[in-house]
């Protein structure tokens, strides 16, 4: 039995070993390739929530449309598209979410793009970070993406911010799951988690109460002052 157990456990670290091995020459032939570049293009859902009854401009920066994270990892470059997926992402969320939503050039054009826009939110990419097999010593690609909203009167006034993370993993599982398919699949349900968390903790959020009227059972059309 001492001897059985003792070929288990071997068997356990022979497996655990070429794992890792699996793991640093899939690496190694990823650097030898030089840059592995890859587009995060999730299938965020429409969330089915009742829409806030305002009118709100969106400004995406350029850097946050196109943006792409670059990192070297065992002498590889990594290069992950996020801009055009998480750019997607938040309009059809602020879409399902808000009564209308307006795209706008920027954080103070809100009041000159369209009078009924109540404030601008503007989406900001804060950090990418990701763990391989290698750093772990698990075998599975993890990605945290940290966002932030900033609120914006519609002249552009600075009203306040809300920061979110999403967080996705993959395993390895097989050979074929090594590397740029396992650390894509992993970014791409970060993207949705922060998606999710988005649709359902944003409408708590100050940048988002300070837009409703100040008595909740008038419209925002009401609460408007009359043109003189």
């Amino acid at each position: 039995m001492d001897v059985l157990n003792s070929m288990n456990g071997e068997t356990v670290r022979t497996s655990a070993s070429l794992r890792r091995w699996m793991c640093l020459a899939m690496l190694a032939l990823l650097a030898g390739c030089g840059t592995t570049e890859f587009e995060a293009r999730p299938a965020i859902p429409t969330p089915l929530v009742e829409k806030i009854p305002v009118v709100i401009g969106v400004y995406m920066a350029p850097e946050y449309r196109e943006k792409v994270y670059r990192e070297e990892r065992e002498g590889a470059d990594v290069a992950i598209a996020l801009g055009k997926g998480q750019s997607e992402g938040f309009m059809r969320l602020m879409d399902a979410m808000f009564l209308r939503v307006v795209p706008v050039t920027s954080t103070d054009a809100g009041a000159r793009t369209d009078p009924e826009i109540r404030g601008v939110l503007e989406p900001v990419l804060e950090d990418v970070a990701f763990v391989t097999p290698t750093d772990s010593g698990a075998d599975v690609y993890a990605v945290s993406l940290k966002y932030r909203v900033n609120g914006y009167k519609p002249d552009g006034q600075f009203t306040d911010s809300w920061t979110f993370t999403g967080y996705g993993a993959a395993a390895v599982g097989n050979l074929l799951g090594i590397g740029t398919d396992a650390l894509q699949k992993a970014t791409q349900l970060a993207m949705r988690d922060a998606g999710a968390r988005l649709a359902t903790e944003l409408r708590e959020q100050a940048i988002v109460r300070g837009l409703l009227p100040a008595d909740p059972g008038k419209s925002v059309a009401e609460e408007a002052p009359a043109p003189p």
